[in-house]
């Protein structure tokens, strides 16, 4: 197998539509303003296949935590509530979600839909609940 690691800006990916099995973000939301979060998820949705896979892994919020992470990496931070409903919003059904387990690390496991008309599935939830 070969592969090929490639600089690009996260709004516009260089890549064709329908491209990749699996997405993963590692500590980076983080650190891109409100507006770009959710380009970013919009570009990783437009690479994915249909089925294809996201892995956010980024700081979550915990007041008052202290520890090794906390003493290193002093800025930023994206809730999980956050990091799910930018996922949500750029068409992904939300899989999984919740701590990492080492500090105040947080990760979403997002799925991209089989066809482009499909809800999300905490959409599809809110609306049987309304009825």
């Amino acid at each position: 197998m070969s592969i090929d690691f490639r600089n690009a800006f996260v709004e516009s990916l260089p890549f064709p539509g329908g491209q990749f099995d699996v997405v993963l973000s590692t500590l980076m939301l983080h650190h891109l303003p409100g507006k770009l979060r959710n380009q970013c998820a919009s570009e990783v949705r437009r690479v994915l296949k249909q089925g294809g896979r996201v892995l956010a892994i980024d700081f979550g919020i915990s007041p008052g935590e202290k520890g090794i992470v906390a003493h290193f990496h002093r800025h930023g931070h994206i809730s999980l509530a956050k990091m799910s409903a930018i996922f949500s919003e750029a068409g992904f059904n939300i899989a999984q979600s919740g701590p990492v387990g080492i500090g105040d690390i947080d990760y979403v496991l997002a799925i991209a839909p089989y066809c482009e008309s499909s809800v999300p599935i905490s959409s599809a939830n809110r609306r049987y609940e309304s009825i």
